[in-house]
């Protein structure tokens, strides 16, 4: 591609400034100017003149069609770049999860400890924490993050009460510690539909909502997966490239990013007594 025309499109951005600026440019001192105008049309033609030397011959219709060329360009660049996306994304392995259903975060999304690997507050090792848990206060209000039927809303150990919803297309959710639990098994329920209230019933250390998300049965990051719900709508070629992070070999290694054991901290260590400890939610 000729890249000529959008770099002397570029060198126009300049000149439109001049002419929208109030006040008068400064000549150069080679070339004799009068009684500086503050008209922006005045200035904007002087630019223009120190610019003779490039050659260029300016006019607003000429800036306009430059303009509107560059945006062609621009326009242009973006449709090659999805083509070959959507070509390279015909090459990758499947399948690809289908996560477009997932529309809704369960709860006002502040997250307090994340997926992967992390210290168990109670056994004092490192384990797997297989979800996502958000802080919230006990009896907040926990939605449905997408349409399905409740397979499962009851007591289950560990999770103390839960709510299972089924997507279909192998995709589960579910929805741990609650308080109150105010669906059935069996229900139907839409994307936002109140199914609980947050808790710390089950293995908790506090109140908090756990929430995973499940391919065919197999734990993945739920924010990674909400995000890739989003790209899979807006941008499908990029949503089926970004899948492939809840690959397995990739999930294995996830390590939660909240937890203190995982994140680098300067070589200047935190004197005794000074911050305040957050809460370690499980």
């Amino acid at each position: 591609m000729d890249r000529a025309p959008l770099l002397r499109s570029l060198l126009f951005v300049p000149l439109i400034a001049c002419a929208v600026a109030p006040v008068a440019v400064q000549a150069p001192t080679a070339i004799e100017v009068a009684t500086p105008e503050p008209s922006g049309f005045v200035n904007l033609g002087r630019a223009a003149h120190w610019l003779g030397d490039l050659d260029f011959h300016f006019d607003v219709d000429a800036t306009r069609s430059r303009l509107a060329s560059l945006g062609v360009i621009i326009h242009d660049g973006v449709i090659e770049a999805n083509d070959r996306l959507e070509a390279y994304a015909q090459y990758l392995p499947l399948p690809v999860p289908d996560l477009r259903i997932l529309t809704v975060s369960p709860v006002e999304k502040v997250e307090s400890s994340g997926y992967g690997w992390r210290d168990d507050p109670f056994h004092h090792d490192r384990r797997f924490h297989y979800g996502t848990d958000f802080h919230a206060k006990p009896g907040t209000t926990v939605m449905a993050a997408g349409p399905g039927t409740v397979v499962y809303a009851t007591w289950q150990s560990g999770y103390g009460k839960v709510v299972y919803i089924d997507h279909g297309g192998g995709v589960l959710t579910r929805y741990g510690h609650l308080r109150r639990i105010t669906t059935t098994k069996g229900s139907t329920v839409a994307a936002g539909d109140q199914i609980g209230e947050v808790g710390s019933t089950g293995h908790a250390t506090g109140p908090h909502l756990h929430f995973e998300v499940r391919l065919d049965g197999r734990a993945v990051d739920p924010v990674t997966a909400m995000t890739v719900a989003g790209l899979e709508r807006d941008h499908p070629s990029a949503g089926h490239i970004a899948a492939f992070a809840l690959a397995p070999a990739v999930q294995a290694t996830s390590r939660d990013q909240q937890d203190a054991s995982n994140r680098r901290t300067g070589s200047r260590p935190e004197r005794p007594g000074r911050g305040k400890r957050t809460q370690v939610l499980w």
